[in-house]
């Protein structure tokens, strides 16, 4: 049986080799994303007196894109741009930085096309259009290996369990440190991989998982576009004053005018890094249509909330986000070790093969009278 269990260690590491080095490699990169990306910020920084403006920047990128939805990303601190990403039927998404104070367009670029955009959508989706199923399945192929690699590990003398032989060869040396490594972080690689799963196949357990009338976004409270619609910061001032211990983290704007403002905020219970709590407001009546905590209503959302926090390290400080860094680049390199190994033997085999015909000649010729 544990002859199967290496064999299937082998060949299904073989196959979600490249699969893990990509996403170890680009998981570990946008952990630490916000301190490795060059910050956009104004030519001189607003004055702490001077007012963040959410409807400057959200006029300025109406300005330019009249008929797309837009979402504004707000920045924890008011020093910093505002992201707007701008997304158009047919078209690829558009992310603008903008001055927070005077909403001049600061930079901006194709989402995906580039920089961290193009690494998460590699990380997320491996650049293809359905890619976060496949993803899961990767996520599904990776955690057979893990767990075959420790019953391949298991020892029968755990004096030997965690030897590292250093005079035996490069080859012997790569096979130590792969199975010991594996071995010692296996947790945290199960932690890392299962999550990433949840995340992946995030919608399709929801359905399974949460009832049919449980969870449900409800339909959206009817709007009538009349009159001149209110600046966005009335807007979050309402969602601030019935919420006042939430930070505000993102507002979504419609191109249709019959659609409720929703702004999303963080609040101090919540886990995801961007908040659950959903406020929807009438852009023209300055009214609170509905306010949806989605961890309270919907026990799913909890789930997938910590999967998120686990996944990106974003849980337990920097202990946290070093460590799954870490676990990242050590699936890259477990990776890259297996299928040097499966070289190293095709190349042993190969020379064994070759050597065998000149061995049975040598044989003969000494046994020949």
């Amino acid at each position: 049986m544990k002859r199967f269990i290496i064999l299937l260690h082998r060949y299904l590491g073989l196959g979600a080799a490249l699969l893990a080095i990509t996403l170890g490699l680009s998981g570990s990169l946008l952990v630490f994303r916000a301190e490795l990306q060059s910050e956009i910020s104004p030519d001189s920084l607003p004055n702490l007196a001077t007012p963040v403006s959410y409807q400057a920047a959200y006029a300025m990128a109406r300005l330019h894109y009249p008929h797309a939805d837009i979402s504004l990303r707000l920045p924890e601190h008011s020093q910093n741009s505002i992201q707007a990403r701008v997304r158009s039927k047919g078209q690829p998404d558009i992310t603008l930085w903008l001055d927070p104070v005077s909403g001049r367009i600061l930079q901006q670029q194709d989402s995906n096309a580039q920089g961290w955009g193009w690494l998460h959508e590699l990380h997320a989706r491996l650049l293809l259009p359905e890619g976060k199923i496949w993803v899961g399945w990767a996520g599904v192929l990776i955690t057979l290996v893990l767990l075959s690699g420790i019953i391949h590990w298991w020892p029968k003398n755990w004096s030997k369990a965690w030897r590292v032989r250093r005079d035996k060869g490069v080859a012997i040396l790569v096979s130590d440190l792969h199975r010991t490594a594996g071995a010692a972080m296996l947790l945290l690689l199960l932690l890392s991989t299962l999550s990433g799963l949840v995340l992946a196949f995030n919608q399709p357990l929801r359905d399974w998982l949460t009832p049919a009338k449980q969870g449900k976004p409800g339909k959206h409270a009817t709007i009538q576009p009349t009159g001149q619609r209110l600046p966005l910061d009335t807007l979050a001032h309402l969602a601030r004053q019935r919420l006042p211990q939430g930070r505000l983290t993102s507002i979504n704007i419609s191109a249709r005018p019959d659609k409720p403002v929703e702004m999303r905020l963080k609040l101090p219970d919540e886990q995801h890094p961007n908040g659950s709590t959903l406020v929807q407001a009438d852009p023209y009546q300055g009214k609170l249509l509905r306010i949806d905590r989605t961890e309270a209503s919907n026990p799913w959302r909890r789930v997938s909330s910590w999967a998120q926090v686990l996944h990106d390290g974003s849980f337990a400080g920097n202990v946290q986000r070093v460590a799954t860094a870490l676990t990242g680049l050590l699936l890259m390199l477990l990776g890259g070790s297996g299928v040097y190994q499966w070289l190293a033997r095709r190349r042993k085999q190969a020379v064994a093969r070759h050597a065998r015909p000149g061995v049975e000649m040598a044989k003969r010729l000494h046994q020949t009278p």
